[in-house]
């Protein structure tokens, strides 16, 4: 290690220097009410936090976001690396590589299985030959466009390239409501709070994901109930049997021509899978909330072989390549035996709610 800097555990006193580094790191201010929720108050435990220290100045940050995962059914103990930063005037100093092993240790120690993330292609690159990660895939991005023009805006600053195809995005999103247009089978209705039913609707339909993060009533609410960030719940019911649910929500996203936009995000969808129709009306039920609150297009991550794939295309999303990928790092013995298993990325079920990213 690097005699200059040491290695060390989050601290309350160390909040000051964190909220600096995150600020000239990613330049915008993180709120402490979130720091806290996001690693101190998640059900599933508390974060693995290392800072890298030199003469009272935090040089970097990096967290292991705690998670219950379903794998094959069975519980394991996860985590995904977020917030890694460090001082822009102290990388390539080997501080990354430190923290992230420092905190490898303390996962192996309590048997924790599987580290993961979702880094852009640029991050998973420079983590190459410094932790031992290995890409799953490139994630699956579909994308819906409600407003044309102000969507392309995203992508090109050209208003006449904006202009024409906005138009013709507009016809194709039309066309294939019409197209997919029929008479709602599911009584759709708003969750305000995720109660035992949605227990058991998990453990219902657990077996079909081989590995994903477990989606219990009280991880749900903190994830989308208890959080700072605003999220629309809708779950689909049939004779009062819960079949599905999805999760929207709005994020600011700067156009190219400085403007903010409304992007519309399904941060998460899980339906039973013999009901389809139920997953085509719950996705349907977010797009009438993403649109009437002013979003431009909606966002989706999803694999392509989930079936969810197909219903999303027949409601005119059309498939992109995310910026993000899927990376993952066998940790304890059950994951270091499944090394295959974990790379086939037909395996895992991931959205973006399962990301920090909103």
């Amino acid at each position: 290690m690097n005699p200059d800097y040491t290695i060390k555990d989050y601290e309350d006193n160390s909040w000051p220097g964190v909220s600096g580094l995150f600020k000239e790191v990613f330049g915008k201010s993180i709120d402490l009410k979130h720091f806290k929720w996001k690693n101190e108050e998640n059900p599933q435990g508390k974060s693995i936090i290392k800072l890298a220290v030199k003469d009272d100045k935090i040089l970097g940050l990096s967290c292991i976001w705690r998670f219950r995962v379903s794998f094959l059914g069975e519980s394991i103990q996860a985590g995904q690396s977020v917030d890694a930063m460090v001082d822009k005037d102290h990388r390539k100093m080997g501080i990354f590589e430190n923290m992230a092993m420092a905190a490898v240790d303390d996962m192996r120690k309590e048997d924790m299985q599987l580290r993961f993330n979702f880094p852009n292609e640029a991050a998973y690159m420079a983590s190459l030959n410094k932790i031992n990660i290995k890409k799953v895939c490139e994630i699956p991005q579909y994308i819906k466009i409600l407003k044309g023009r102000k969507a392309l805006g995203m992508f090109s600053g050209n208003k006449i390239v904006n202009a024409v195809g906005g138009a013709l995005f507009d016809l194709y999103g039309k066309a294939g409501n019409i197209i997919f247009r029929k008479a709602k089978n599911y009584d759709i209705r708003e969750v305000k709070s995720f109660d035992q039913v949605f227990d058991t609707l998990w453990n219902k339909v657990k077996n079909d994901y081989p590995i994903s993060i477990e989606r219990s009533s009280q991880y749900l609410n903190w994830r989308y109930i208890a959080g700072p960030q605003e999220y629309k719940a809708f779950a689909a019911y049939k004779n009062d049997e819960l079949i599905g649910y999805i999760v929207a929500a709005l994020e600011d996203k700067l156009d190219k021509a400085g403007e903010t936009q409304l992007l519309g995000h399904i941060a998460d969808l899980i339906c039973i899978k013999d009901h389809t129709d139920a997953a085509a009306d719950l996705i349907s039920e977010a797009e009438k909330y993403l649109k009437n609150s002013g979003a431009c297009a909606i966002s989706c991550w999803m694999i392509k072989e989930w079936f969810y794939g197909e219903i999303l295309t027949k409601l005119a999303f059309l498939q992109l390549r995310s910026p993000s990928v899927l990376t993952a790092l066998p940790i304890g013995d059950t994951a270091a035996a499944m090394k295959d298993f974990i790379y086939d990325y037909k395996n895992w079920y991931v959205t973006i709610g399962d990301s920090d990213y909103i």
